[in-house]
């Protein structure tokens, strides 16, 4: 299974990587605009100097001074006049530079000038910044302010989705919360998202059609049990009579029995409703303080005594004190239930089943069939695992409820060969 993350972590990861897709797009065109504005600044540079030289020096100088000016100033000199050269343009030419020692590129302004009547050009150059030094500049610089940036948003990011998806969180913490067997609509926060209220509203429409549905389903199974209780216990009562009669051939005292078996299933089955229902109803909210062991002792007895009859081995192989507060009617339904279920799942005539009580939790252990029951389905109403067993598999599903009730952990291991069924009490002493 993938591993799974939460909504803010997913969106922030995607955030992250388009920023830093977009930011690295950014650096080419933040180092052509740099090297135009650098050029541009360059520029304004040479023309002031050719303007100043021409304002401040040019009317004193002479032709002899032409030497002796070239000499000591390589980024402002005069040469011959050339008509061939363009003039009052600023171009981007190539020079040998000394202190660099190799060719590097030079923005050079060509002016012409007059000196003692004759024309000259006056040549006005400033090195530009080599790719290389703008680049390392410009990487360092786009470096730190790209790290900046990154984290500032992100940070701004969590902070604005934290805010933005509160109301969606918590819907979702009240739906994880809710619980249909309580009959409570959850009430959501409010929000001025039209999503998020949008979803509030369906939800709740949705929690209510199914909260009205199965409070119909918990009154039909009720109300259909008690109906069905009188006409079972006179059924019940009329074949009792029929078998007590001693005129009764071998083929008739077989149908009377098939008969009563199928009544007998049918009352268990009509009981087990009924105990579900309560249950649902919440029915059983009495507790008392109660010696598990001592319980577990007083219901092992006939339940031996069904186990012996199948021909299965029922061990205890340790039982501990332990005072819990629980519904006496429901703890005894369960491990009956619990216990039960073992033999009824068992091999007959080479069955075994053990019993633990330690550690807060009461584990009943079995054979049965040579490969894990499916954890997901066993502790549903009805299911059963096997056509061939008897049962009306309500057994294991009124266990789960029962512990629900109280607060208590059910679970599911196969281990050892055993079908192993374990209750955890959390509120022991």
């Amino acid at each position: 299974m993938a591993r799974l993350k939460s909504l803010t972590t997913k969106s922030l990861f995607r955030f992250f990587i388009f920023t830093v897709i977009i930011l690295l797009c950014c650096f080419p065109l933040l180092y052509i605009l740099m090297e135009n504005k650098y050029a541009e600044d360059l520029d304004d540079l040479i023309r002031f100097r050719s303007k100043e030289f021409i304002k401040q020096k040019l009317p004193s100088f002479t032709v002899h001074d032409i030497a002796q000016w070239n000499k000591y100033n390589e980024d402002l000199y005069i040469l011959a006049f050339d008509e061939d050269q363009p003039l009052g343009i600023v171009r981007q030419e190539e020079y040998f530079n000394q202190s660099e020692g190799h060719d590097i590129d030079y923005r050079i302004l060509y002016s012409e000038i007059i000196i003692e009547g004759n024309k000259y050009i006056l040549a006005s150059r400033v090195p530009m910044i080599e790719p290389g030094d703008l680049y390392s500049m410009l990487l360092t610089q786009y470096g730190i302010l790209f790290a900046i940036l990154l984290i500032s948003l992100s940070i701004v990011y969590i902070i604005v989705s934290r805010r933005m998806w509160k109301p969606f969180y918590h819907t979702l913490q009240k739906m994880e919360q809710f619980n249909l067997a309580s009959g409570k609509e959850p009430e959501f926060g409010s929000t001025d998202v039209k999503e998020f209220v949008n979803l509030n509203e369906q939800l709740s429409k949705l929690i209510r059609e199914n909260l009205k549905i199965y409070r119909q389903q918990k009154e039909f199974v009720e109300n259909a049990s008690h109906e069905l209780q009188t006409p079972l216990s006179v059924f019940q009562s009329q074949i009792d009579m029929l078998l007590q009669q001693p005129d009764l051939t071998e083929t008739e005292t077989n149908i009377i029995q098939s008969l009563y078996s199928s009544s007998s299933r049918m009352a268990r089955l009509n009981k087990n409703l009924l105990l579900l229902a309560k249950i649902d109803n919440e029915q059983f909210q009495q507790r008392e303080t109660v010696d598990l062991a001592a319980v577990l002792f007083e219901q092992l007895a006939p339940l031996k005594e069904r186990a012996d009859s199948e021909g299965i081995v029922l061990v205890v192989e340790e039982i501990n004190p332990l005072i819990i507060s629980a519904n006496l009617i429901l703890l005894e339904s369960l491990i009956n239930n619990l216990i039960v279920n073992a033999i009824r799942h068992n091999v007959k005539d080479v069955g075994i089943i053990i019993i633990i009580l330690k550690d807060n939790v009461l584990s009943v252990s079995n054979t049965g069939q040579f490969e894990p029951l499916n954890p997901d389905k066993i502790f549903r109403r009805f299911s059963r695992t096997s056509e061939e067993k008897k049962g009306n598999g309500l057994g294991l599903s009124i266990v789960r409820q029962i512990c629900l009730l109280h607060q208590w952990k059910i679970r599911y291991e196969y281990r050892g060969n055993k079908h192993c069924f374990s209750v955890v009490f959390s509120d022991a002493n």
